[in-house]
């Protein structure tokens, strides 16, 4: 019954590759995407260019891999990574890679390049029906083997939504033998703070009684994705200030705007770190009797150490703590340049929001300090 409704998730097939593929070609926008990726080559050319596509992996590869390239080089300082031998068999073996959530696309974009060009199968990923409102974006997505989580509804529909995600889940990692890419939490992390749901290891559960053996049998391993400017922290520092005082409401097409804008921004380095399986930690727990809710906090606990040790701090994660502290605590991290440079940088990001309150910088600076905070246990 559940399988039956795996079709409202799934991406596309080889098979659905075609009709995808031309209306990308028919949509709006496809001139302006042409001219971004292949700026020597007319419409025509780039349009039998897609349609010589066979594959999503062929698709992938060659389009979507370009993409990724394009925005490192032109909005970025360079992509490096780490750790990566620890999933060294995911072609064989699959795993569930549960990242902290900095950038809507751009995250699992990233980590789809590092995958790509080490000659390694790419996964499954996660996104949010709330997004899934304009057609090529759709199509990009699920040509980008993106899974639909349905989010909202009343309290039965969500359950029921969990659960059918939980076993698409499952089914995807222990029979179709595919990895899958998931946040730690619903939404982007807006203060720095990488700290996992619970919810989410719940709903990774599912209706299974063996807990323990339940979270086994989806080889989960942790993903650190650490960005040197942080990506849209103009927007996510408006949000925090304004939810400190009013509920805060999402603006018509909010949500692709941050989209556009993770992908044009300037982000300095990124480094994307691979984690350790936490079944070692499973294992330590399988015969404690702990009841049901302690295992899920020992998982909690796990990743979110892991993502607080993997997280790669850059100069201005150092910056910021010492301005929000007035001190040269670790004046030996930066150099005055870089300081000076990242004070112009936060002074800009002020000026630009319509608040005028000191609030805004103790925001805006926070969400640099709080990861070298979580990592050196300065909470």
């Amino acid at each position: 019954m559940i399988e039956n409704n795996f079709d409202k998730l799934r991406p596309y097939t080889d098979k659905e590759l075609p009709a995808a593929v031309n209306r990308i070609i028919e949509h709006k926008s496809f001139p302006q995407l042409c001219k971004m990726l292949y700026p020597n080559k007319s419409t025509d050319e780039v349009a039998n260019i897609l349609r010589s596509f066979k594959t999503i992996h062929e698709f992938q590869k060659n389009f979507a891999l370009r993409m990724v390239l394009k925005i490192i080089e032109s909005t970025t300082n360079g992509l490096t990574y780490s750790g990566l031998e620890n999933i060294k068999d995911v072609n064989n073996f699959a795993h569930l890679l549960i990242a902290n959530h900095r950038d809507i696309v751009l995250d699992s974009a990233l980590m789809q390049a590092v995958f790509t060009e080490n000659n390694l199968q790419t996964t499954q990923i996660t996104v949010g029906d709330n997004l899934m409102t304009d057609q090529l974006f759709i199509d990009l997505a699920k040509l980008n083997k993106m899974f639909t989580l349905i989010r909202g509804g009343s309290k039965i529909q969500m359950y029921r939504n969990a659960i059918l995600h939980s076993e698409y889940i499952r089914n995807l990692i222990t029979n179709e033998n595919e990895s899958l890419w998931i946040a730690q939490r619903d939404g982007r992390t807006k203060d720095g703070n990488d700290k996992t749901q619970q919810g989410l290891i719940k709903m990774l559960i599912g209706n299974r009684k063996d807990f323990i053996q339940a979270l086994r049998e989806l080889n989960i391993v942790p993903v650190t994705i650490s960005y040197e400017f942080e990506s849209c922290a103009k927007s996510k520092t408006r949000e925090i200030y304004i939810s400190k005082h009013v509920e805060y409401q999402k603006y018509d097409n909010e949500d692709m705007k941050s989209v556009m804008a993770g992908f044009t921004t300037f982000k300095g380095r990124i480094h994307i770190s691979f984690g350790k399986n936490i079944n070692a930690i499973l294992d330590k727990i399988k015969n404690s009797n702990l009841p049901n809710n302690e295992i899920v906090d020992v998982v909690v606990n796990e990743l979110d150490k892991q993502f607080y040790t993997n997280y790669k701090l850059w100069p201005n994660n150092y910056i910021a703590f010492d301005l929000l502290n007035n001190s040269d605590k670790y004046s030996s991290e930066y150099t005055t340049e870089q300081k000076n440079t990242f004070i112009k940088y936060t002074d800009k990001i002020i000026d630009e929001i319509e608040f005028k309150d000191s609030e805004i910088k103790t925001i805006l600076l926070g969400i640099y300090a709080n990861p070298l905070k979580n990592k050196f246990g300065l909470n």
